[in-house]
């Protein structure tokens, strides 16, 4: 049984221009500073956190006061990633909704998410986005992605980034310009800023994809019902990125390529 909470202090005349979804299910160590950091990062945006506890063992109170306005919804067992962005977007009642990991930060002198909502308010065909993404060492994420083929998804589970570096680098769009903006594949599933009205044309996240290609499969999804996926080179912020499917004989590299072989058996279809 799902329990939705309203937050005592989110009731307020001015609707939201961004709702931003997070599930909360252990990463506590991160949660501080991805908070702290929302709020100069909005500038004037008028922003509403939508959090999903995820059957979390130490629970979601310590969270609310970080920002003013915050709808809850506290899962009694844990669900998988795609159900949870699906109990976001059926909350959702901004213009925008960003999906967002929890392993994030926005620097506090850039005024990240209130960028995003004017890159989309200039380009209205524009369903789906994401900006620059950094590591906190400074290395580049390269959000921007083309669709994978056999070929990339070989050259990057067996680590063979020298031997196929080609390969790769049209995968990540290496040949373009981070600070420009371009349309692309797909963008990476921790930061994906959609239009709501986009959203609620192409449907929900498919829960068949138990971990992993989600994301991949919403952008496709995107491309069918006519809506653009863009890169934003115009802002950024930080991912800590934790790939658990790293090791090539671990669980989540099974749950990976299984992922995989669903997402091609839909593209064939």
């Amino acid at each position: 049984m799902l329990i939705t909470e309203l937050n005592a202090a989110s009731a307020g005349p001015t609707p939201a221009n961004l709702d931003i979804g997070l599930v909360y299910t252990h990463e506590r160590q991160f949660m501080p500073r991805l908070l702290e950091s929302m709020a100069p990062a909005s500038g004037r945006l008028n922003v509403r956190l939508v959090l999903v506890d995820n059957a979390s063992e130490d629970g979601h109170s310590r969270w609310l006061p970080n920002l003013p306005r915050t709808t809850v919804v506290h899962n009694t067992r844990r669900l998988s990633y795609a159900a949870n962005l699906n109990r976001i977007l059926r909350l959702a009642t901004a213009p925008y909704v960003l999906l967002m990991n929890t392993d994030m930060h926005f620097d506090s002198a850039e005024p990240c998410l209130e960028k995003m909502v004017g890159f989309m308010e200039r380009r209205p065909r524009c369903g789906l986005s994401v900006c620059r993404l950094y590591h906190p060492g400074g290395g580049y994420a390269w959000p921007a992605r083309r669709f994978q083929t056999p070929r990339i998804v070989v050259a990057r589970r067996l680590k063979m980034a020298r031997r196929m570096h080609r390969v790769l680098a049209d995968y990540f769009y290496q040949d373009r310009n981070h600070f420009e903006s371009f349309a692309c594949d797909w963008v990476s599933g921790c930061f994906m800023f959609l239009r709501r009205a986009a959203a609620i044309q192409v449907g929900m996240f498919d829960e068949g994809f138990g971990k992993y290609f989600e994301d991949v499969d919403y952008a496709a999804r995107m491309h069918r019902a006519g809506w653009q996926v863009m890169f934003n080179g115009e802002t950024y912020c930080y991912h800590h990125e934790q790939r658990a499917s790293r090791r090539l004989l671990s669980r989540d590299a099974c749950r990976h390529f299984g992922s995989y072989a669903r997402w091609l058996l839909k593209r064939a279809a």
